[in-house]
């Protein structure tokens, strides 16, 4: 059986929504109001999360087992996530 390209729909992307994403990442990575490696923004972050059972059972369990490597990139990713969310609000407002 051959596989035939042509039948294969892939819709136009959306220009808008690109460039959005753009420059919701390079406000992350270059404005200091956004810096997810800022303590405060950390802690911002983590207090929005800090109801989540599973995330409490998780920094928990990193501490317990010291694993200190793994619980620095769960804390990192929770402020990107978080300071991705800020900037995206702040660039469609």
């Amino acid at each position: 059986m051959t596989y035939n390209n042509d039948n294969y729909y892939e819709p136009a992307d959306d220009d808008y929504s690109l460039d959005l994403q753009e420059r919701i990442y390079d406000a992350v990575k270059t404005d200091p109001e956004y810096d997810p490696s800022d303590i405060f923004n950390w802690g911002e972050a983590l207090q929005q999360k800090c109801n989540d059972p599973d995330l409490q059972a998780f920094l928990r369990d990193c501490i317990e087992k010291k694993d200190w490597e793994k619980l620095g990139r769960k804390l990192y990713y929770l402020s990107f996530e978080y300071q991705e969310a800020i900037a995206e609000y702040h660039l469609t407002k």
